[in-house]
């Protein structure tokens, strides 16, 4: 009796470490599916935009990275997006500001993949130096 009481217990007390449950996440390879996960747990509002993105970005990690082609242009795509949500919540940006900052930072990446897949390495280079120009 003592033994269940203390196992039990001891459950109980693990259980009430573990905090609030993140999102259902999809099988990995969904990234979609997960977005929309990290979506419906974190909706667009300020203290939530640093957890959103540290969401999206463990899906990126899990469905993106092992595809990718180019993995050092999804992380810098990575950091901005926690950079431009860490802003937001502290109110130093505003949301429209981070959209248009992260915009501007999808666009970067996706031009510097077109530009290394076409073999125009120096500007694919100059575009990164942009995005390490903006983490600063």
């Amino acid at each position: 009796m003592r033994w269940t009481l203390a196992v039990g217990l001891l459950c109980g007390g693990l259980a009430a470490c573990a905090g609030p449950p993140g999102p259902t996440l999809a099988p990995p390879g969904d990234l979609a599916a997960d977005r929309k996960a990290c979506n419906e747990a974190y909706p667009p509002r300020v203290g939530n935009y640093l957890p959103h993105a540290q969401c999206v970005n463990a899906a990126v990690e899990r469905d993106a990275i092992p595809f990718a082609h180019y993995p050092d242009l999804v992380h810098l795509q990575e950091q901005l997006r926690v950079k431009y949500s860490a802003q937001i919540d502290e109110r130093a940006i505003s949301p429209r500001e981070g959209e248009r900052k992260m915009t501007e930072a999808d666009e970067l990446v996706n031009a510097a993949i077109r530009d290394r897949d076409t073999g125009r390495r120096e500007v694919a280079d100059h575009r990164v130096d942009r995005l390490q120009a903006m983490l600063q």
